[in-house]
């Protein structure tokens, strides 16, 4: 009887001991994350994607909203782009701003590239469009892709490709500038049904060859991701007075080209 006794006693010790050792467990956990240095304007959606529950994730895209992953892979709504988030492994661990501009007051639209690290040490930069709907801002456009700390600064060849791209733009052929500037599968966005290919964006780009219209580009802060791809912001400055944003990609035959284009 006594041993019987003796052995429920140690049973129910360890039991109470592994209780408070998950307790604690749980406690430092929720300590780690509410220190993490996550930046107020971006906890609840990190939050959201963190959680990998697509309804909480969902809410920060709209119906229109646009991610796009590689050149033959676009999300398009917010179901899509949740269901793409819940399904990565990981989570970010830190996240932050690198610049921000209003690119059109009237419409409440912002851009910004943004640098977030994950939990196994990879670093993202990121291209966002931010616009307002019904109070709430959506991420209406996204690309992201793996960030190098040490890259070669090309901004003397990218500078020379944005001048030829004036240069082209402002003699009215938008056939030559696309053919020469733009990458075979580049994407351009404009707040409409994303326009995908070559030939696509030359039908897009038919009011360039009106012999009034002018332009020039001239960038107010460019992001050096990795050695084959540079994020530009800039002014448009001319018939179209507004921000705008280019990808530079760079292809294998060395040439920088343009992979994505988007404007307000």
């Amino acid at each position: 009887m006594k041993t019987l006794l003796l052995s429920t006693l140690l049973l129910f010790l360890t039991g109470c001991w592994e209780s408070s050792k998950e307790n604690v467990l749980q406690k430092t956990e929720t300590q780690h994350v509410e220190t993490s240095t996550i930046p107020e304007g971006f906890s609840t959606w990190v939050r959201a994607v963190n959680s990998k529950k697509i309804d909480s994730i969902k809410s920060y895209y709209g119906a229109a909203s646009i991610k796009i992953i590689s050149s033959d892979s676009v999300l398009t709504g917010s179901d899509e782009i949740a269901q793409h988030y819940a399904l990565q492994p990981g989570t970010i661990q830190s996240i932050s701003s690198l610049f921000a501009v209003e690119a059109n007051k009237q419409r409440d639209i912002n851009y910004e590239f943004i640098k977030y690290e994950t939990n196994n040490g990879q670093w993202y930069a990121q291209l966002l469009i931010w616009r307002m709907e019904n109070g709430k801002k959506l991420r209406e456009f996204e690309f992201t892709s793996n960030i190098s700390e040490e890259t070669n600064n090309n901004e003397k060849n990218i500078a020379e490709r944005r001048n030829l791209w004036i240069e082209l733009c402002n003699a009215h052929n938008p056939e030559n500038l696309v053919n020469m500037l733009y990458s075979q599968n580049s994407m351009y966005f404009n707040h409409k049904p994303l326009i995908i290919g070559q030939q696509n964006l030359i039908e897009e780009y038919a009011y360039m060859k009106n012999e009034n219209y002018t332009l020039t580009l001239d960038p107010l802060k460019m992001l050096f991701v990795n050695d084959n791809l540079v994020f530009e912001i800039g002014q448009c400055n001319g018939t179209y007075n507004g921000k705008y944003i280019l990808v530079w990609k760079k292809e294998t035959d060395g040439a920088w080209r343009v992979f994505i284009d988007s404007n307000v």
